[in-house]
């Protein structure tokens, strides 16, 4: 696989360096006293990759920026340009490099076994929700790893808030974040109709902790998607964000990834791959925990052939064998079969429970089904449509196995440790939280 720098070819692994943390103005907020913004950088002469302080003053508003990308119908015309030729570095800044928050004092809230838990928080557009939840909820509460995906800085949609730093603060964690993308757009055709607008602009991933790490890095996964022609207009593609942890002694390496969900299963394999290529060759241990959101629905989507394709199967499945199928995806998702080749082990660390649910005639977009088989959908589904339940999001370990139920009982806090499960019905004021359940699992560290 090929080293890459540039922020328009997602084909390659890439080590991320220099520039601030937090991308926008007032609304993308600066850090407190107590808590201090680093950057990442290369040392080649301490031959390894080091954290080091920065200056908190916010990086301007990049509205202005994401404007004149939008001046560029195609991506190759982008890559073509002298803009892109002035800003390069600038680009490859936003959008290739962790943003690190570290609190000044982070207290683990167990002792004697490691809490994980993996949740794609839909932009923390509910974020006053989330706080609550990771604050008191009796089993999320106790998580001192946090592997978040769908985090949002500096968005309309969420109030133009850094959403990894304003957890660091409430849940007094560390956090690395990670930009999948510099957003063109305010999002989905129903996210463009709001007021206001963008501030930084950015959306990727976060992994937030309670204990003391070291090396965090951003890795680029290969593209499955042309993103910057899409509808939601992009700059970037998919990423996984890798940190090395210190727990009692011991090295922990990290792992937190969102793979595509418009494309296809084999796509979503090579993503995969990359993303534990990269965790092995920067890995310093041989315990580790990895999760995200892979989007394993088992369809191919984003095309119109597919669109019909997924439609009929859906709607020609009995119940039980649809259900088996998205219960089950393994059989259909390579992306998980991925694990195993490095070493890694999904049984106990995942419940068979869905994380997510749609309704089937949003699977794909309607826009791409002939008018004869929209009234075919709308006369079998009928006016509520059919809901689907599907396994998307996942965690895997090597060199430990999961903890059982009450199999250990932490020493101050008296909580014991809990079979891997999922969360579900989590809401605030009414609505749902996200549009993913968390998962959890508790590890003998």
């Amino acid at each position: 696989m090929s080293i890459s720098n540039d922020p328009l070819n997602a084909q390659g692994v890439r080590i991320q360096v220099e520039e601030p943390g937090c991308f926008a103005k007032a609304q993308c907020w600066t850090p407190s006293a107590h808590q201090a913004i680093f950057r990442a950088s290369n040392s080649r002469e301490a031959g390894r990759f080091q954290v080091t302080e920065e200056e908190s003053n916010p990086i301007p508003n990049n509205q202005q920026l994401a404007s004149e990308l939008l001046r560029f119908s195609t991506i190759d015309e982008l890559r073509g340009s002298a803009f892109y030729r002035t800003h390069k570095s600038e680009l490859m800044g936003l959008i290739n490099e962790p943003r690190v928050y570290r609190e000044s004092n982070p207290k683990p809230r167990l002792r004697s076994f490691l809490r994980v838990v993996e949740w794609n928080i839909e932009r923390g557009s509910r974020l006053e929700g989330i706080v609550d939840v990771l604050n008191s909820h009796p089993v999320l509460r106790f998580a001192d790893l946090l592997l978040l995906n769908e985090v949002d800085c500096g968005m309309i949609r969420s109030g133009n808030v850094n959403v990894a730093l304003e957890l660091s603060r409430a849940l007094s964690a560390h956090a690395i974040f990670g930009a999948e993308y510099l957003e063109l757009t305010k999002g989905t055709e129903h996210e463009r109709k709001l007021e206001g607008e963008n501030a930084a602009a950015l959306h990727g991933n976060a992994i937030l902790t309670r204990h003391d790490f070291f090396e965090p890095r951003v890795v680029r996964l290969p593209r499955c998607e042309n993103n910057f022609e899409s509808s939601e207009r992009r700059l970037g593609g998919r990423i996984g964000v890798l940190v090395e942890l210190e727990i009692a002694g011991r090295k922990l390496s990290v792992g937190n990834t969102h793979l595509d969900v418009v494309n296809t299963p084999r796509c979503r394999a090579k993503q995969m791959r990359g993303f534990l290529d990269a965790m092995e060759a920067h890995s310093q241990s041989k315990l580790a925990i990895v999760g995200g959101d892979l989007n394993t629905h088992t369809f191919a989507r984003g095309t119109r052939l597919r669109a019909m394709r997924n439609t009929a199967t859906i709607l020609t499945s009995g119940r039980s064998s649809l259900h088996k199928r998205l219960a089950n995806p393994e059989t259909r998702e390579p992306a998980i079969r991925e694990f195993a080749r490095c070493g890694y082990e999904t049984s106990g660390f995942n419940d068979r429970s869905a994380t997510s649910r749609s309704i089937v005639s949003n699977l794909d977009d309607p826009r791409g089904l002939p008018s004869p088989m929209k009234w075919w959908v709308n006369r079998r589904v009928g006016p509520d449509g059919l809901l689907l339940e599907f396994r998307l999001d996942w965690l895997a370990g090597r060199g430990f196995g999961a903890l059982r139920a009450n199999e250990r009982i932490d020493e101050d806090e008296s909580v014991a440790s809990v079979d891997a499960r999922t969360i579900r019905n989590l809401t605030h004021n009414g609505f749902p939280l996200s549009d993913h359940d968390p998962i959890v699992v508790d590890l003998a560290i």
